[in-house]
């Protein structure tokens, strides 16, 4: 278990503030500033600013009350194995809570105890795993490579998708139409916004922009209204078949981005999860979704 000295850096970093701290830990805040001066001296680093009333931690502060976290919950979590067998909480972004993640937990529900705890989008699935909240993330988004690590799944191809009756025949075109897009924060809205930006482009060049936080309730309405989506192709594969949605191909358009599962980086449980990617991929074969 951590010193407490450490878990007091841990609320401060949480709370900003010795008053708020005191009462979180419930003891006084002479003893949270005594604390956390005897571990800036022990560890000869700055680690809070002070200012007159007000505080907030260093770069090197906030850094090892972040490693301080993630080793506290899962020093917890190697002691519960322990005990009993390990049950891990795992999210899963939008995009892939209805393709990727059924399969995924069918794989699984007879190897390894998993709670499905959280489906948001990519931002709330990387803080859910920063906080301890959930021990990994299924993840179609970006994330920072110095802070989390990550097993490939699958690539999954991203694709412009319209209302059946629009006829459009240039990428050009598309900026004259409707576009329903993801809020931000999320995976497949970070993508598209960083191919349009190496096209020289940005979301407000659309004529009329329609936010939508669920990628069913964007495939529903672009039934209904003419407009163009981008988002990935498994998920529309039933309407491109049947003709409710058109796939719209465009010279220089072709994204794909990686399936990944993510989780924070020197994790104790990093071959564990290596082991349920490993498995996963062989009994589906790398399967497309």
């Amino acid at each position: 278990m951590l010193d407490k000295r450490y878990q007091t850096l841990v609320v401060l970093a949480e709370t900003n503030s010795f008053t708020r701290t005191a009462q979180v830990l419930f003891i006084t805040q002479p003893a949270v500033s005594q604390q956390i001066t005897s571990l800036e001296n022990e560890l000869n680093l700055s680690l809070v600013i002070r200012d007159h009333n007000r505080i907030h931690l260093t770069d090197i502060g906030q850094k090892l009350a972040d490693y301080a976290k993630q080793v506290e919950f899962e020093s917890q979590k190697v002691l519960n194995s322990l005990k009993t067998p390990t049950k891990f909480n795992m999210g899963c972004t939008l995009s892939l809570s209805s393709t990727l993640l059924p399969k995924f937990l069918n794989h699984l529900s007879d190897r390894i105890q998993i709670s499905t705890t959280e489906i948001k989008n990519t931002d709330h699935i990387l803080q859910n795993i920063r906080d301890g909240k959930i021990d990994f993330g299924l993840v179609e988004g970006n994330f920072d490579t110095t802070e989390f690590d990550s097993f490939f799944l699958q690539k999954e191809n991203f694709v412009c998708i319209s209302h059946q009756q629009l006829d459009i025949s240039t990428i050009e075109d598309v900026f004259n139409q409707t576009l329903l897009i993801r809020e931000p924060g999320s995976g497949s809205r970070n993508i598209f916004e960083n191919w349009l930006a190496t096209q020289n482009y940005k979301i407000s060049d659309f004529t009329k922009v329609m936010e939508i936080a669920s990628p069913n309730t964007i495939i529903e309405l672009l039934k209904q209204i003419p407009g163009i989506t981008f988002i990935y192709e498994s998920l529309v594969a039933a309407e491109i078949k049947n003709g409710q949605l058109k796939k719209l191909d465009f010279p220089g358009f072709k994204i794909e981005h990686s399936i990944n599962l993510v989780f924070l980086k020197n994790s104790y449980f990093k071959n564990t999860y290596q082991e349920l990617t490993t498995s996963f991929l062989q009994e589906t074969n790398s399967i497309t979704y």
